[in-house]
């Protein structure tokens, strides 16, 4: 890890920490604080039921969740107190696992103090919360070719080199699996003067991508394709933030990839996650792990 992303990595923490621990979990903009439109009627029912610490100290953009994903060994990027691993927890059932991985100790220890609460809950433990980072998920003990659904929200934003991350997302993935994350999107290159504000950063405003840059990431990596399954306007409500960042207009953004592989190259069975567009009823598709993902 260079020294600038040893910064960056220092500079969202100490920000996060902060609004966790003296802020009462407020952000300075609305960026991160997704608009009840984004969340699907069946999340909001689970993620009422959660305790109201991990839901007001926990920040995303979108709903990078499918409806159904029974049975499924999920990986949530940036988890933070842990709202989407819980909802996802429920969502997976008793056959299905869900592990979070977030760099913040402050974010961690919220989510980690209700894992006996929310098993108990829902009537199975099936939750792992580990320290690390998302552009070294090998730093978290995630073996290759292990998970069958990574989801992030509002994270890889966040990250001073996404180049690793999304190389890390596809070494986890398991062969056709699938890749589903909401974040901020900027409709040009973003400077380095908002690139480095430790503001700016941490409101997910500064580190976000054009839509260019991440195709080029995602090509170099291996990713075949992507489709953006919703995109809204991502207003801001700050004044001073919006001064800050000029004319720049951002979205929040859900992306769907699939690790797809070339049969003709690949060996042994390949497991098929099919997730259409998010949150409408389809039929059901299970792949022969017997991971069922609907959306």
């Amino acid at each position: 890890m260079s020294n600038r992303e040893e910064k960056v990595h220092e500079m969202v923490k100490e920000y996060y920490s902060e609004i966790t621990n003296k802020r009462g979990g407020e952000l300075a903009s609305s960026v991160c604080s997704c608009a009840s439109h984004c969340v699907p009627d069946q999340i909001k029912t689970i993620a009422s039921e959660l305790p109201d610490e991990i839901v007001t100290r926990y920040y995303g953009c979108g709903s990078p969740i499918p409806d159904q994903i029974v049975g499924c060994t999920v990986l949530d990027l940036g988890c933070g107190t842990g709202r989407d691993v819980y909802v996802i927890s429920k969502l997976v059932g008793k056959n299905g696992r869900v592990i979070g991985i977030d760099m913040n100790d402050d974010q961690l220890a919220i989510a980690e103090k209700y894992k006996t609460e929310m098993s108990q809950k829902w009537g199975y433990s099936n939750v792992e919360f580990r320290k690390g980072y998302i552009e070294d998920l090998k730093s978290a003990d995630i073996e290759d070719k292990t998970i069958d659904v990574v989801i992030s929200n509002c994270v890889i934003n966040l990250s001073p080199d996404k180049h690793s991350v999304f190389s890390e997302i596809w070494r986890v993935l398991k062969d056709n699996g699938v890749l589903y994350f909401s974040d901020i999107f900027s409709d040009r290159h973003v400077p380095s003067e908002i690139n480095t504000h430790p503001l700016l950063l941490g409101e997910c405003l500064g580190g976000a991508m054009s839509h260019d840059e991440f195709d080029k990431i995602m090509k170099a990596v291996g990713w075949k394709d992507y489709t953006v399954v919703s995109s809204h306007e991502s207003p801001i409500h700050n004044k001073e933030i919006e001064n800050l960042v000029g004319d720049i207009q951002y979205t929040s953004d859900t992306v769907r990839a699939e690790k797809a592989i070339d049969a003709a190259s690949g060996s042994g069975k390949k497991t098929k996650i099919s997730i259409a567009q998010p949150h409408k009823k389809k039929s059901c598709c299970c792949g022969s792990s017997g991971c069922c993902v609907q959306s």
